[in-house]
Protein backbone atom coordinates (compact mmCIF):
# COMPACT_ATOMS: atom_id res chain seq x y z
CA UNK A 1 0.00 0.00 0.00
CA UNK A 2 1.53 3.13 -1.01
CA UNK A 3 1.47 6.19 1.31
CA UNK A 4 -0.38 9.39 0.32
CA UNK A 5 1.35 12.60 1.47
CA UNK A 6 -1.30 15.24 2.20
CA UNK A 7 -1.12 18.60 1.24
CA UNK A 8 -2.57 22.19 2.20
CA UNK A 9 -5.61 23.11 -0.09
CA UNK A 10 -7.99 26.16 0.19
CA UNK A 11 -11.31 24.63 0.34
CA UNK A 12 -14.07 28.12 -0.33
CA UNK A 13 -17.70 27.46 1.42
CA UNK A 14 -20.24 29.39 -0.40
CA UNK A 15 -23.86 29.81 1.60
CA UNK A 16 -27.23 28.64 -0.12
CA UNK A 17 -29.24 31.64 -1.48
CA UNK A 18 -31.50 31.58 1.65
CA UNK A 19 -28.46 32.30 3.68
CA UNK A 20 -25.32 33.51 1.45
CA UNK A 21 -22.02 33.60 3.07
CA UNK A 22 -18.78 32.78 1.64
CA UNK A 23 -16.15 31.33 4.31
CA UNK A 24 -12.29 30.45 2.94
CA UNK A 25 -10.40 27.24 4.70
CA UNK A 26 -7.17 25.79 4.97
CA UNK A 27 -7.93 22.08 4.49
CA UNK A 28 -6.04 19.09 3.61
CA UNK A 29 -6.10 17.11 0.51
CA UNK A 30 -5.65 13.32 2.56
CA UNK A 31 -5.84 11.13 -0.30
CA UNK A 32 -6.08 11.79 -4.58
CA UNK A 33 -10.26 11.87 -3.69
CA UNK A 34 -10.78 12.79 -0.33
CA UNK A 35 -10.29 16.56 1.59
CA UNK A 36 -10.25 16.54 5.61
CA UNK A 37 -11.24 20.16 7.22
CA UNK A 38 -10.79 20.75 11.14
CA UNK A 39 -12.51 24.03 11.57
CA UNK A 40 -12.09 25.19 15.35
CA UNK A 41 -14.04 28.08 17.07
CA UNK A 42 -13.05 30.42 19.32
CA UNK A 43 -14.92 28.87 22.32
CA UNK A 44 -12.61 25.13 21.67
CA UNK A 45 -15.88 23.64 19.25
CA UNK A 46 -15.57 23.09 16.16
CA UNK A 47 -15.95 19.74 13.97
CA UNK A 48 -13.40 17.67 11.60
CA UNK A 49 -15.42 17.16 7.94
CA UNK A 50 -14.20 15.29 5.05
CA UNK A 51 -15.10 16.08 1.50
CA UNK A 52 -15.04 13.57 -1.66
CA UNK A 53 -13.54 15.84 -4.38
CA UNK A 54 -15.65 14.23 -6.65
CA UNK A 55 -18.76 16.28 -5.14
CA UNK A 56 -16.56 19.82 -5.21
CA UNK A 57 -16.06 22.39 -7.72
CA UNK A 58 -12.17 22.80 -8.56
CA UNK A 59 -10.90 26.40 -9.16
CA UNK A 60 -7.53 27.46 -9.29
CA UNK A 61 -7.88 28.98 -5.86
CA UNK A 62 -8.74 25.89 -4.29
CA UNK A 63 -12.05 23.66 -3.87
CA UNK A 64 -15.67 25.14 -3.56
CA UNK A 65 -18.70 23.70 -2.31
CA UNK A 66 -21.48 25.46 -2.66
CA UNK A 67 -24.11 24.22 -0.14
CA UNK A 68 -27.21 24.47 -2.79
CA UNK A 69 -25.72 22.03 -5.24
CA UNK A 70 -23.65 19.62 -2.82
CA UNK A 71 -24.39 17.00 -0.45
CA UNK A 72 -23.84 17.69 3.23
CA UNK A 73 -20.55 16.42 4.59
CA UNK A 74 -19.41 13.76 6.44
CA UNK A 75 -18.77 15.69 9.76
CA UNK A 76 -18.87 15.37 13.10
CA UNK A 77 -19.78 18.63 15.91
CA UNK A 78 -17.46 18.27 19.01
CA UNK A 79 -19.81 19.89 21.22
CA UNK A 80 -22.33 17.53 20.13
CA UNK A 81 -20.00 14.33 20.49
CA UNK A 82 -18.78 15.69 24.10
CA UNK A 83 -22.48 15.79 25.13
CA UNK A 84 -23.00 12.01 24.19
CA UNK A 85 -19.90 10.86 25.77
CA UNK A 86 -20.69 11.96 28.98
CA UNK A 87 -23.72 10.22 28.54
CA UNK A 88 -21.89 7.26 28.28
CA UNK A 89 -19.95 5.12 31.51
CA UNK A 90 -16.66 3.36 30.39
CA UNK A 91 -18.43 0.06 29.88
CA UNK A 92 -20.36 1.12 26.90
CA UNK A 93 -17.39 2.76 25.09
CA UNK A 94 -15.45 -0.31 26.02
CA UNK A 95 -18.01 -2.75 24.70
CA UNK A 96 -18.16 -0.49 21.20
CA UNK A 97 -16.40 -1.51 18.43
CA UNK A 98 -14.58 0.67 16.13
CA UNK A 99 -17.46 1.17 14.10
CA UNK A 100 -19.77 1.87 16.49
CA UNK A 101 -17.46 4.52 18.09
CA UNK A 102 -17.06 6.31 15.15
CA UNK A 103 -21.03 6.17 14.39
CA UNK A 104 -21.34 7.76 17.58
CA UNK A 105 -19.23 10.74 16.64
CA UNK A 106 -20.78 11.43 13.01
CA UNK A 107 -24.07 11.41 14.25
CA UNK A 108 -23.72 13.53 17.61
CA UNK A 109 -25.13 9.79 19.55
CA UNK A 110 -27.93 9.66 17.61
CA UNK A 111 -27.47 6.59 16.29
CA UNK A 112 -25.67 4.06 19.18
CA UNK A 113 -25.83 0.52 18.43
Amino acid sequence: MSQYKAKKVHLVRHGSADFPYKETHDAYLIAADTIALCDFDAWGGGRFAFYDTGGLTRKNDGYHLYDDAHPASFAFEFAKATATLKKLDGREIADMSVAQFMRMFFTGGENRV
